[in-house]
């Protein structure tokens, strides 16, 4: 029976139980070794040259922390089981420090800091790293739609509206609409690095410390663009979790919409786009079939990528706001998963769409399918014959629908059927030429006459072109910039540790 005594004989009687340990302590260890430990001893670098700067420590004893910490750096902790010894990973690398320096100056490196904000500034330190790596990868991304659109900027095409073809545009006008809302993405995950990249170092417990320790100092050698200012606010504000989560599903929903468009494509039916053979996956057993496989396990990657990232709404809600373990790291990992399943949905795409054939003979012919071009003759009435939209439209409409019922085509439009319908629908005819038919239903004219800003007249889009690559080049530099400056504060440390150890 499950009894007290029962679990007494397989837990124990101390701490850890072994369920306690087998289910939450070593899972979480593990996570702390992958992802946490260099983090950890860096801000553990950063703290004692802080404390000795603010005379809290002598330098001999500084000097001799670190390098003992510089030691214990070393060691090779991802390769390390749990030791139930030890609560967790802090307690762990302490104890390797006290072995070298000795318990009492071990554990001068813990004035003024806790857990607290020791895990926090981790959590943002690799955060921000990963950040950074899927913006630079749908820069990547961006790059290659632009290339694409500009191959294709005359590649007529039916734009579609409920699923229906609707009007001519072109490829580059699409594909120009989706690079529009990566680039909104972009633009929401740098917003996450920014807040993400505030230092909660010095907040300690919850109410910092009476020691004078300086976090403005801690904070720059550790990269931060400045502090998460209130101390309480730094232990118990989540919001830096959360905004990432929001801006990841966001970027995969725009991603599934893309990938769903780019699979109906690539169908047999639609025939527009031709996978590259690196790309595609033969049957089994039916010899001829081109699977497009590599786009195919993109689509549920994205479903991981938005689940992953959602889970951190789901965990978050409805908890207190304070210290509590549900930020901490069985929660972390949801969102570096979400950037993996990004990350390796980006990289399969770009090396997809780069490679890919266009069909765009197919895309022009079925540009004069469907009477597509029925909005154009309907403006034209009103230009050319003074008639109101809604007159114009009811014209348009009567002729569009006997075309369908005769089976007849859009070349079979002539100025003596639109005068009958006309005649009959609004009880006058209009005598417009051949001439001015003929160009109002031809979709390159269509195209071209539709230059107003954002439009996809060749011209406009070029425009287009050029504004967002120079956009993309701004905020590649942006991106390197970020990178550029954790890099300065890491030849800051090193320099302080250097100065130290003098």
């Amino acid at each position: 029976m499950y009894t007290k005594e029962y679990v007494e004989a397989t837990d124990g009687v101390r701490f850890p139980g072994k369920s306690f340990q087998d289910a939450i302590l070593e899972p979480v260890f593990d996570v702390q070794k992958q992802y946490l430990y260099r983090p950890f001893i860096k801000i553990s670098k950063a703290h004692l040259v802080m404390l000795q700067e603010q005379q809290i420590i002598t330098p001999d004893e500084a000097r001799a922390i670190m390098q003992g910490l510089l030691e214990v750096e070393t060691i090779d902790f991802e390769s390390r089981r749990y030791d139930p010894s030890y609560e967790d990973m802090f307690f762990m690398v302490e104890n390797a420090l006290a072995d070298k320096v000795g318990i009492d100056l071990a554990g001068r490196m813990h004035i003024a800091r806790s857990r607290n904000d020791l895990d926090i500034c981790e959590f943002r330190m690799v955060l921000r790293e990963k950040v950074l790596e899927i913006i630079g990868l749908l820069n990547t991304f961006r790059e290659v739609l632009l290339n694409l659109a500009a191959e294709n900027i005359d590649t007529v095409m039916p734009a579609y509206t409920h699923t229906q073809p609707a009007q001519p545009s072109t490829l580059a006008h699409y594909l120009l609409a989706f690079h529009d809302s990566i680039a909104r993405d972009c633009g929401r995950l740098m917003n996450a690095y920014h807040t993400i990249n505030h230092s909660p170092i010095g907040a300690a417990a919850i109410t910092t410390t009476g020691f004078p320790i300086n976090r403005e100092r801690m904070g720059e050698l550790l990269g931060f663009d400045g502090l998460v200012e209130n101390s309480y606010d730094c232990i118990a504000g989540c919001d830096y979790l959360t905004e990432c989560a929001s801006a990841l599903m966001i970027c995969n929903t725009n991603l599934s919409k893309f990938m769903k468009d780019v699979l109906d494509f690539c169908t047999r039916e639609f025939n527009a786009f031709y996978l590259s053979a690196p790309y595609v996956q033969i049957s089994s057993i039916m010899p001829q079939k081109r699977n497009p496989s590599s786009l195919e396990h993109t689509r549920p990657m994205i479903s991981k990528a938005i689940a992953e990232a959602n889970a951190v709404f789901t965990v978050l809600h409805n908890t207190p706001f304070g210290d509590i373990v549900d930020t901490e790291e069985q929660l972390q990992p949801h969102l570096y998963d979400s950037i993996e399943y990004t990350a390796r949905v980006l990289k399969v795409v770009c090396a997809v769409l780069v490679t890919l054939k266009v069909n765009k003979k197919v895309l022009f012919d079925r540009a004069h399918e469907g009477f597509i071009t029925a909005t154009e003759l309907c403006d034209t009435l009103v230009r050319e014959k003074g008639l109101s939209f809604r007159l114009s439209h009811k014209v348009t409409s009567a002729l569009v629908r006997q075309l369908i019922d005769r089976r007849m085509a859009i070349a079979d439009i002539t100025t003596e059927l639109i005068d009958a319908i006309a005649a009959d629908t609004i009880g006058q005819r209009l005598g417009i030429s051949d001439q001015i038919i003929r160009a109002a239903l031809d979709p390159v004219h269509f195209v071209a006459i539709r230059t107003v800003t954002g439009g996809p007249a060749p011209g406009e889009v070029r425009r287009m072109l050029a504004k967002r690559n120079a956009a993309l080049e701004t905020e590649r530099a942006a991106c390197e910039d970020c990178r550029a400056r954790l890099r300065t504060a890491d030849a800051a440390l090193a320099d302080a540790i250097a100065a130290l150890l003098k």
